[in-house]
């Protein structure tokens, strides 16, 4: 029986789980405050990490499912989306040992490479330490994955509504749900909320005291590109330092760089989109020390917005008909069909326990 989802939010995990809801035959409708493809989140962007080597297996077990349906969005959109160049661990010690344990524990392959052959390999990167290679990591057309999961939803259906911010979110007798907007007001079965950093505003006046939504911090961080001093292939790497920086190629040929989670916490309504000179500074010094493949002098920089649970976990929940997908941080674009399929499964839970 199909029945009617309003998804809020257009960003990975608002995309990814409209075209999972919709392809389950429901009627689905995305309300975005912004324009399509905007700047003020966590979305957008031309490239992504992809990686398997985590700690936990949840998230290894996460990324194995995402590794299958990034294959199935690529051939259902035509659209060449995760880039197998591999993916690089290297630095402390410790880090190494317990991601190349885990790994073997959960069945992803991980091969250790002393750092001189590294170093013969990659003369790009200046390893301070053996080198775990994943052969399946890489990156993600971030922009043209927002795309074709998008181009997938609405082919099966879904609706996209640009600039249009939900001012309320109510419950109703009927056991569904109300949701205003600047110029209309939809009934929905079923709710689902993707809006990072302003989700504890929207659901001030709905969340549940028994639902425990984290609080989610928002801070900028900065990126940084540089040029390549030859063509050779350049692998997504993640130097575990403190903080990590993390680097792959970007489409244009250039490398982009950056600290993992370092940046200024923030309002999203607030936050500024003039990357920090500092911090410019400090990824400058470290391309020239570390990477004597790139020229050390950024040939552009950008922000976005890391909305993150203090556990650096993701919330992933429902509350009766009410979903969320939220406090995805800085590392949960590389999970973007998985993520899809998991909010829609709740979704289904959600709307199977109404009906009974």
């Amino acid at each position: 029986m199909s029945r009617h989802v309003i998804v809020i939010g257009s960003g990975l995990a608002g995309s990814a789980a409209a075209r999972s809801i919709a392809q389950l035959g429901h009627r689905v409708t995305v309300l975005e405050r912004f324009e399509e493809s905007h700047l003020r989140g966590s979305s957008h962007g031309t490239e992504r990490v992809f990686r398997l080597t985590y700690d936990d297996p949840k998230y290894i077990q996460l990324g194995l499912e995402a590794l299958s349906g990034w294959a199935r969005l690529s051939e259902e959109t035509g659209a060449p989306l995760l880039h197998q160049v591999g993916m690089l661990d290297y630095g402390d010690a410790g880090v190494l040992a317990t991601l190349e344990e885990s790994c073997a524990s959960n069945g992803v392959e991980l091969e250790r490479i002393s750092q001189r052959d590294a170093s013969l390999r990659w003369g790009g990167i200046k390893f301070d330490s053996d080198v775990l290679l994943q052969p399946v990591g890489g990156w993600i057309a971030a922009d043209l994955a927002l795309k074709a999961f998008a181009s997938s939803a609405k082919r099966s259906g879904a609706e996209f509504h640009y600039h249009s911010p939900v001012l309320s979110i109510a419950k109703v007798r009927s056991g569904g749900w109300s949701v205003e907007t600047q110029g209309d007001t939809l009934a929905a079965d079923a709710v689902v909320v993707t809006t990072a950093g302003w989700t504890h505003e929207l659901l001030s006046e709905v969340i549940d005291e028994r639902f425990e939504v984290p609080p989610i911090k928002v801070t900028t961080e900065v990126v940084a590109y540089f040029e390549r001093r030859d063509a050779s292939l350049w692998p997504s790497f993640c130097h575990h330092l403190e903080p990590e920086i993390y680097g792959l190629p970007s489409p244009d040929g250039l490398v982009k760089i950056a600290e993992h989670g370092s940046g200024a916490e923030t309002h999203p309504d607030e936050r500024s989109f003039e990357p920090d000179a500092a911090t410019i500074q400090r990824l400058e010094e470290y391309a020239r020390d570390c990477l004597p493949g790139i020229a050390p002098t950024a040939v552009r920089s950008a922000t976005c917005l890391y909305a993150s649970t203090p556990t650096d976990d993701f919330f992933i929940e429902r509350s009766g008909s009410l979903i969320l997908g939220v406090g995805l941080g800085g590392h949960g674009f590389k999970f973007g069909p998985a993520l899809g399929d998991r909010i829609a499964s709740l979704v289904t839970d959600a709307l199977a326990e109404a009906s009974q």
